[in-house]
């Protein structure tokens, strides 16, 4: 409790603190990358800083917040029931996309992925949930393997990607 009275969120200032606590782990990761001198100055460490000051940003304010007074902190989902639910249906696509990655490939695992957790959130509209699943992890296959030139599982698809 503070002297004003307002209960401190416990919740969100476990989550403000553990987040600036991964990004100090991101950020000490990266400064112990080795780098060889054949790099641009801006080299493979650049995203994982900025990764790690987004986290401390986004950390700093969760904690900022859940110690502010009552009448001045964000209405945050404390007090709501969880969706066991859709968070099972979630878990379970997760680990059936890990499973199915390698032999089918990440666009056929992502699609399927982004299918589970759209019907989790409560959607029924499965012709259109996968035409957009689709539009996006193509679009997120081919900006990794063609853009950046980073091999993604192409399964069996390979012949078409």
């Amino acid at each position: 409790m503070k002297s004003d009275n307002t209960p401190v969120s416990g919740a969100g200032l476990a989550i403000g603190f553990g987040l600036i606590l991964l990004a100090g782990i991101i950020f000490y990761d990266a400064a112990q990358m080795q780098i060889p001198p054949t790099y641009a100055k801006v080299g493979p460490q650049a995203f994982p800083y900025f990764i790690a000051l987004g986290l401390a940003v986004v950390g700093a304010y969760f904690a900022w917040n859940s110690w502010a007074p009552a009448a001045r902190r964000e209405v945050v989902a404390e007090g709501f029931d969880t969706d066991w639910r859709a968070l099972l249906i979630i878990g379970a696509g997760l680990l059936i996309h890990l499973n199915i990655l390698k032999p089918l490939g990440f666009v056929i695992s992502g699609v399927f992925l982004f299918m589970c957790v759209a019907f989790a959130f409560g959607s029924r509209k499965f012709l259109r949930d996968g035409i957009v699943g689709a539009i996006l992890v193509v679009v997120a296959y081919v900006g990794f393997t063609h853009g950046l030139g980073l091999q993604l599982p192409s399964g069996i698809l390979a012949g078409l990607l």
